[in-house]
């Protein structure tokens, strides 16, 4: 950020006009004040060399005028942009009057500033400046103001993000990372799976050449927690990992639903479309394309997130009616298991930017995802918005030291919304290398409602397991809606905070209605009897 900056104020520099505003000649001699004024004209007709060497002359007489010391630091504004000299006038000038008059004053204080991670400074700079440009303004002072509008922006933002760092300590989970990079991290709802992405060679054991410089494609990688630690990760098994380029998953709280995409050349391009594998008969099923309504053959569809009962797909497209390069999309499942139409998420949510790698959260309205074109410490940064209340809010940035200047891509957050997991490099002691499968406690603003999964079964009077759907209403717009495996299982996700409504209905049975909170949960089996 600050190089990108330095180029950035050179280039405002380079634009700033003369200007030949005093304010304490009056001071000095009639000699004196002839020179200052040669020193001007020079300064106006691009003669900065011998400008400054009558102004420095003019400085070691009147150590406490501010207009040379002001003069001075435009020249080193104009000559090469000389920034050791524009860092040495220009807070002299404030020093020897805080109220001087010519707003460029107060603005290259605020450069300063700004360069400095002084926003707070910055910001009553910038505020200084534009009150005396909205006064007495000049042609020179507008030449700067959309310049000088930009920085209070930012200024104002970095300064609150700096006043308001989050705890922010992550641990390595070591037993998932290695000296290659690991990414997308993905952590079932009832944190039995971990499933990622990590480069891994494909060059054969038995050869003489060597492959350290061969491309190491993506793989997909599976490890089980057992008792306090997960295993050691193993490549995902068929269908996955069959040399089409694979991204990141996502399952439903029932893990028998994994959602992912894969890129695949059609008529000379590669084209990202989102792929379903069901887990059945202990294995995971041939992968399906999500079809028509989500992937198009010319766009890319990636990085899904399906929410916990499996009726909500949020991915990530250049499709086109978005806002920007990359939106977020979402659609919802058709009673037949089709999917319908994609609903851009609109401008609560997306920019002219690009928005990438969302999440949604087990609470079904809490949406975590990355983006470039929103307020951001440098690339793309990881944001959090409530679906339900976008009509009051726009997204909230993770803040300081959680997102940083480099990209901050992707984000999952546990069901009780404490825990928190992300891929990225980490400077802690317990470092693997690269990027690492890091685990945090999110701090309590930035969390979601909080949820408890509950597992359980459905079955008929006489014990036999019953297919059915298992309505949960804890106050969101949409009521989540899930459907038990054909043993009758179920995985649901009820609200900590609030009261939840659950209704269980199969056909040919008699619905049941039950208040449920996790100090009053559900019995582990459902019994619905006959009509």
């Amino acid at each position: 950020m600050r190089q990108l900056l330095l180029l950035f104020l050179l280039l405002c520099a380079v634009a700033t006009p003369a200007v030949a505003q005093t304010s304490h000649s009056g001071t000095m001699s009639d000699a004196d004040q002839k020179t200052f004024q040669r020193a001007i004209q020079d300064y106006q007709k691009g003669r900065y060399i011998p400008s400054a060497k009558q102004l420095r002359i003019l400085a070691a007489r009147h150590p406490s005028n501010p207009d040379i010391q002001f003069f001075l630091g435009l020249n080193a504004v104009k000559h090469n942009f000389n920034v050791a000299g524009i860092r040495r006038y220009f807070p002299q000038v404030l020093r020897l009057d805080p109220n001087y008059p010519d707003p460029l004053a107060h603005y290259y204080m605020g450069l300063i500033h700004y360069t400095d991670n002084q926003f707070d400074q910055a910001v009553d700079d910038f505020t200084r400046y534009f009150q005396l440009a909205n006064t007495n303004g000049t042609p020179e002072s507008d030449a700067t103001y959309m310049e000088a509008s930009n920085y209070l922006y930012w200024s104002r933002f970095l300064a609150e993000a700096y006043h308001n760092i989050a705890p922010f300590h992550p641990r390595v989970i070591t037993s998932l990372s290695s000296s290659e990079d690991e990414t997308m991290p993905f952590f079932s709802l009832d944190g039995t799976l971990c499933i990622f992405l990590r480069p891994t060679s494909t060059a054969s054991r038995a050869s003489f050449h060597s492959h350290e410089l061969d491309p190491k494609p993506l793989k997909l990688y599976l490890s089980t927690h057992q008792d306090t630690l997960f295993s050691p990760p193993t490549l995902l098994p068929a269908p996955f990992n069959q040399g089409d380029p694979e991204g990141g998953v996502t399952l439903t709280a029932d893990n028998r639903e994994l959602y992912y995409p894969v890129i695949r050349r059609f008529r000379g391009y590669n084209n990202s479309d989102i792929y379903l594998s069901t887990f059945d008969s202990n294995r995971w099923q041939p992968i399906r394309n999500l079809g028509d309504s989500v992937n198009r053959p010319d766009t890319w569809e990636s990085q899904p997130s399906i929410s916990p009962d499996g009726q909500w797909l949020y991915f990530a497209s250049n499709r086109p009616g978005g806002l920007g390069g990359t939106d977020i999309w979402r659609s919802r499942r058709n009673p037949d298991g089709s999917w319908g139409t994609p609903v851009n998420l609109g401008s609560a949510v997306n920019s002219p930017g690009n928005e990438r790698c969302p999440f949604i959260h087990a609470d079904g309205h809490t949406l975590y995802f990355s983006s470039n074109g929103w307020q951001s410490f440098g690339g793309y940064d990881l944001f959090f918005i409530d679906l339900d209340r976008t009509d009051l809010a726009i997204p909230a940035n993770l803040g300081l030291p959680i997102n940083t200047e480099s990209d901050d891509i992707t984000l999952s957050v546990s069901p009780d919304g404490i825990k928190a997991h992300l891929a990225a490099p980490t400077d802690s002691a317990d470092r693997i290398g690269g990027s690492d499968i890091l685990q945090f406690n999110l701090y309590p603003a930035a969390r979601p409602e909080p949820m408890h999964l509950i597992k359980g079964r459905v079955t008929s009077n006489g014990g036999t397991p019953l297919p059915a759907t298992i309505t949960v209403n804890h106050g969101t717009t949409h009521p989540a809606i899930y459907r038990t495996a054909p043993d009758g299982t179920y995985t649901i996700l009820i609200s900590k905070s609030k009261n939840n409504t659950v209704t269980i209905s199969a056909p040919g049975h008699k619905t049941r209605t039950l208040p449920c909170t996790p100090s009053n949960p559900l019995p582990s089996t459902l019994v619905l009897s006959p009509q």
